[in-house]
């Protein structure tokens, strides 16, 4: 049996498909634990009326609690989880068939105290979302998957499926790609480690915990993308600054708490990055392409949120 844990906030609709989805796994016995962060939307009406018969779902456990933030909302879901392994998903992520069971025949194929199992995530196809257009904060957006998220998933600032293998992940930086929207592990581990509730702003909260457990505990990340998910969640270029100026501060805060973890560069490294990202630099990695560019402006609005930490 898994526990899945989800947390969410204001995404009744998104929530809604993402049970869907999970409502149509088969193999795997399994409970859902829906942790709702102080939504003012009827995430809670929707999640208490839906139906999972016909489903191998033993239930789905609903939470409220006043906003706290993610690393708070699992912690709890993890405290109600019944199951031996709990597994980590987002309120927009769409399981695809026999995602359930590819965690659950990894964990067993690997029954060793330690490992850990990290699925793939992808964005979610146009084809699947039903609109031509989503609504985000105060617009509309087009559903196609842009050369931003394109890049966002590629370079490690959002995913770095491309530098894994199938397998055991022999990455030393395992900590990295500890992804809550598609990972599971041992509930057990959370007795002693527990996500940071300290983190409020996007990024690294998961990888922090992720840091202290492969530290700590000697864990070992197995790589499974049968384990498939889409990603419904549209990222528009103009939110580029605000999202990457979050991570900075977040790692600087990460960097206070693990003073020997690689996250801010420093020395040479440091000084060529902001040289290549000053405002009359900048510009110019446009003529070598869009990666290029997001790559360099990502770094940029990087150093931006590390000066307001």
């Amino acid at each position: 049996m898994i526990s899945v844990i989800i947390p969410t906030y204001n995404r009744a609709p998104t929530l809604k498909i993402a049970l869907e989805h999970l409502a149509r796994q088969d193999g795997v016995e399994f409970e859902v634990i829906v942790v709702d962060d102080g939504s003012t939307d009827d995430t809670a009406e929707i999640v208490k009326k839906f139906d999972v018969r016909g489903a191998r779902c033993e239930g789905i456990k609903y939470i409220y609690q006043k906003n706290a933030g993610q690393g708070t909302a699992r912690n709890k879901g993890v405290q109600e989880a019944s199951a031996d392994i709990v597994l980590f998903i987002g309120d927009d992520i769409f399981v695809q068939p026999g995602f359930l069971k590819a965690h659950l025949e990894t964990h067993q194929s690997h029954p060793e105290k330690n490992t850990v199992v990290l699925g793939y995530s992808t964005w979610n196809p146009p084809s699947e979302w039903g609109a031509d257009w989503v609504r985000m904060g105060g617009g509309w957006f087009p559903v196609e998957v842009n050369d931003y998220m394109r890049f966002l998933e590629r370079s490690g600032w959002q995913f770095g499926y491309g530098f894994l293998k199938p397998g055991l992940v022999e990455n030393p930086q395992p900590y990295k790609f500890f992804y809550t929207s598609n990972i599971s592990l041992k509930k057990s581990y959370f007795q002693k480690e527990k996500f940071d509730e300290s983190f409020k702003a996007y990024g690294w909260e998961d990888m922090e915990l992720g840091y202290r457990l492969f530290k700590n505990h000697d864990l070992k990340l197995f790589y499974q993308p049968d384990a498939k998910a889409y990603h419904h969640h549209h990222i528009p270029e103009t939110e580029l600054p605000k999202k990457m100026q979050r991570v900075g501060q977040s790692a600087v805060l990460f960097k206070q708490k693990h003073p020997d973890a690689w996250v801010i560069p420093t020395g040479l490294k440091k000084w060529l990055l902001k040289w290549a990202t000053n405002p009359i630099t900048l510009p110019l990695t446009r003529l070598l392409g869009k990666n290029t560019y997001f790559k360099f402006k990502s770094w940029r609005e990087f150093w931006k949120g590390v000066g307001r930490q």
